[in-house]
């Protein structure tokens, strides 16, 4: 548990200031700051188990596969995945109407998904597990 709790909370923190920092890019999907507060808290908290589904390989495969933790390549695949998981999930939530664009959103040519969300998995899954083992290594320093 003590693993888990620093790559949760900076999953957490991460996710909380990108999703409030892209919102003006999506429909209007708020009324008021209380509002806005409970439904990015909430889309935060969903992006931690997006983050963990996109850091299971790279928490159990890729150790064996490339054992340096800070190793660009660990970075790519973790990148590739979670271009790919956010490309299916923007798909899934635009076609059933869970969310939609306003007109600022840049849009990725032929994936027809925002570009925002998709550098969302892209980048933070990496540096939730970048950050989230170098505590751990630290807290094992330390001891």
């Amino acid at each position: 548990m003590r693993t888990a709790l620093p790559i949760l909370l900076v999953s957490f923190l991460s996710n909380l200031v990108w999703e409030m920092s892209q919102a003006f890019l999506f429909a209007p999907h708020f009324s008021g700051p209380t509002d806005f507060i409970v439904i990015h808290v909430v889309a935060a908290c969903i992006d931690i188990a997006i983050t963990l589904c996109i850091l299971l390989p790279e928490l159990f495969l890729l150790d064996r596969i490339i054992p340096k933790k800070n190793d660009w390549r660990r970075f790519a695949c973790t990148a590739i995945l979670g271009l790919f998981v956010a490309v299916v999930l923007e798909k899934v939530a635009l076609s059933v109407g869970i969310w939609s664009y306003g007109p600022y959103m840049p849009i990725i040519p032929f994936l027809g998904v925002g570009l925002t969300p998709v550098l969302q998995m892209m980048i933070l899954p990496g540096i939730v597990i970048g950050i989230g083992t170098s505590a751990k290594s630290d807290r094992i320093g330390s001891e």
